[in-house]
């Protein structure tokens, strides 16, 4: 049953994104456990952002929550009775599990940082960062995208491998809308009606371009638009 309970433990912010203290004070009547439905229900008296939240419960989590809870278990019991390892314990369970308490980059695995990993792992899911800051209960996307997850775990590589390519290939769906099944143009009314628009220019009417400086003209005119940049800083 220890085991079992320190498992929990572990798992709760692995898989639901619990805080610490939100782990000590979990009861049972919080959760809802079996396929019918698991849900976690965390009150605004507890949760960091003062709102009731529920929010679904992971296959795993509600699995390993349903063998510990005992048969005589009463709602108002606490889910975790041991409470939560202290950082030495925590230590020696990294340890055993072969997890440095130190990374390469001088970051620390200590409690908290197992919510880290979940906000992480909906990242590099490509999961839409409005239902992650949902998932971590944030008021503000800026703390789930920015402090919570873990620049370094994303998966860059993989999405510079799908950028297609520039050179040398033609979009197919530019080919999809000018080419036909014998790969000619398909458009011989575009022509004609350019060609009866051009009738009607300036050109054909005995008008002089010149006569229409105003466009050409602004870029020495303007104070912003210097050797004609339509980009002001």
């Amino acid at each position: 049953m220890r085991w079992l309970t320190k498992c929990a433990c572990h798992r709760l912010p692995l898989y639901a994104g619990l805080r610490r203290n939100e782990v000590k004070t979990l009861r049972w009547s919080n959760l809802v456990l079996g396929e019918s439905g698991r849900l976690l229900r965390i009150h605004a008296a507890v949760n960091k952002n003062r709102k009731e939240q529920a929010l679904p419960l992971h296959r795993e989590l509600a699995e390993v929550l349903q063998q510990q809870k005992p048969a005589d278990s009463k709602t108002d019991d606490l889910v975790v009775v041991n409470g939560v390892p202290k950082m030495k314990e925590f230590r020696q369970d990294l340890a055993k599990a072969g997890i440095p308490f130190l990374d390469e980059r001088g970051h620390r695995m200590d409690y908290h940082a197992l919510r880290t990993t979940i906000i992480t792992r909906l990242s590099t899911m490509k999961v839409h960062p409005r239902l992650a800051m949902e998932l971590a209960r944030h008021s503000d996307m800026r703390l789930t995208m920015k402090t919570y997850t873990d620049a370094g775990q994303l998966p860059l590589r993989e999405v510079m491998d799908t950028l297609p390519d520039f050179g040398g290939r033609t979009d197919s769906r530019i080919d999809s809308r000018n080419l036909g099944p014998t790969g000619q143009m398909v458009s011989p009314t575009v022509t004609k009606i350019r060609e009866k628009q051009t009738e009607n220019s300036i050109e054909n009417i005995g008008e002089s371009h010149r006569n229409s400086q105003l466009v050409t003209m602004s870029h020495k005119k303007s104070n912003w638009r210097r050797e004609g940049d339509s980009n002001p800083r």
